[in-house]
């Protein structure tokens, strides 16, 4: 049995990122550049609505009571 074909179009390779980061106006790479360094920083701060979960701590008395697995 053949693959069947379902698409008319010829399969398209996005271009290298640094030919589409070439195309913008350097104003405009530059301050995307630095909004995703933005993120990536807030990203990586505990506690901020982006950031990383701080673990809530357990009840007391979680530890005694043997939580199990879902049987």
């Amino acid at each position: 049995m053949q693959p069947a074909q379902l698409s008319l179009l010829p399969d398209q390779v996005p271009a290298p990122l640094s030919q589409l980061a070439s195309q913008l106006p350097s104003p405009i790479a530059h301050a995307a550049a630095a909004i995703v360094a933005r993120l990536i920083i807030q990203a990586a701060q505990p506690g901020s609505p982006a950031g990383p979960a701080t673990p809530v701590p357990a009840p007391a008395g979680a530890a005694q009571q043997g939580v199990s697995g879902g049987e």
